[in-house]
């Protein structure tokens, strides 16, 4: 199993933009797989295998709640969803991690308050 975390903060894949000169991704977005990409390109090693990959999305704790709210902050049940959180993590280990992320047989996420916001990824091969 391979394990990463990577400190930065989680964001969901938007929808492309239409444009009449084509179909574009929001810059910060591309940004934002792009650093991903960077920062595990050196962790993982290509595989061609079925894929078991872990997620943990952290938040954090709003600044503006009160005392009692932070102290009983779980789970990040707001936006954005977890499926859209994850896209992005699995579009951006695309040649890096594996091949493609139709390999990705078996996914688990999590999201949930944490100090800082950050984002961990485990990975092995079925």
């Amino acid at each position: 199993m391979t394990r990463i975390f990577i400190p930065i903060a989680p964001m969901a894949a938007p929808r492309p933009r239409v444009t009449r000169n084509g179909t574009y991704n929001d810059p910060k977005y591309t940004n934002y797989k792009k650093a991903i990409a960077l920062m595990a390109q050196h962790k993982f090693g290509v595989s061609e295998k079925p894929i078991y990959m872990k997620l943990e999305f952290f938040f954090a704790i709003p600044k503006s709640w009160s005392k009692a709210k932070k102290e009983s902050a779980k789970w990040h049940v707001f936006k954005p969803d977890s499926d859209n959180l994850a896209k992005g993590i699995k579009d951006s280990l695309n040649g890096i991690a594996y091949v493609d992320d139709a390999q990705v047989c078996f996914l688990q996420v999590r999201k949930q308050y944490a100090q800082t916001d950050g984002i961990l990824i485990e990975i092995e091969e079925l």
